[in-house]
């Protein structure tokens, strides 16, 4: 039997999301020799991303939330064409971090695009950060709901489970690290996934956020951003418009715009 060249890794303790999750990279990864690896009892994302990654066999370590749902068709060539310069691949993220809120520094720095439950007729919204190419390679740090990382990388600058023991902040922080130690951080506009949280910052969120900040000191003192930014939202009546009506010349046509609008002060 080949070995997987492909693992993915989820915690989680909803049985229903596992099992959808585990379908879903299973048809999208049915061409690639690829494993699934479940984590039921983590005591936080970062010590059971670690768990998971150690038993794991694959070249390319993809950590994903139980509620995310890939779309691409050609999820795996996608991944592979991403793996030529980056060494660690997400779908949104910053090329430049001020603090634990990974948007924070706002336009031109966001990346990437991706696609929300809504509420409404037409019940999917698509939100663009920025796209400027199929691949970007200048990003600092990625949103945690889905990643992959090299081996390597993962190797070298393993989710710190010791400062970040809960459910916040294991994202952020291992990514910047990566871009730090220097990794090839980035994303994939070829990715197109639907995730069925837009998150919280909760009180958790706020502790989680000052181990960050206390962490990374040497390079984020005195820089301060924004808590909030454009982002351009597109309502979608179903997933196959989510997969099949973002190309990626629409994508930077919307994303000049965005630009423009956010330089004048205005928001979509």
């Amino acid at each position: 039997m080949q070995p997987p060249s492909i693992s993915v890794v989820i915690c989680s303790i909803d049985a229903r999301k596992f099992s959808a999750a585990t379908a879903n990279f299973a048809s999208r990864l049915a061409d690639t020799a690829h494993e699934i690896i479940g984590v039921h009892d983590a005591r936080s994302l970062a010590e059971g991303y670690n768990r998971g990654a150690r038993q794991a066999r694959g070249d390319l370590l993809i950590f994903s939330h139980d509620d995310v749902e890939i779309l691409s068709p050609d999820f795996a060539g996608a991944l592979r064409r991403a793996a030529a310069s980056l060494d660690v691949i997400g779908v949104v993220g910053t090329a430049r971090v001020l603090w634990a809120l990974w948007p924070a520094a706002g336009h031109p720095y966001l990346r990437g695009w991706i696609a929300h439950p809504a509420a409404g007729a037409k019940p999917y919204e698509v939100a663009v950060f920025g796209v400027d190419a199929a691949v970007s390679t200048d990003l600092q740090a990625l949103d945690g709901m889905f990643f992959a990382a090299k081996r390597a990388a993962w190797a070298k600058v393993p989710f710190d489970e010791a400062t970040f023991d809960g459910f916040h902040g294991y994202d952020i922080d291992f990514t910047f690290r990566a871009h730090r130690a220097g990794f090839r951080v980035g994303i994939s506009a070829e990715v197109a996934l639907i995730h069925a949280s837009k998150g919280g910052f909760d009180a958790g969120w706020a502790h989680y956020a000052a181990k960050f900040a206390a962490k990374h000191r040497d390079v984020l003192a005195g820089r301060a951003g924004a808590r909030s930014w454009p982002v351009a939202a597109i309502k979608v009546a179903t997933k196959e418009e989510v997969a099949r009506a973002f190309p990626l010349e629409k994508l930077k046509a919307i994303t000049t715009q965005l630009r423009a609008q956010s330089a004048g002060g205005s928001a979509t």
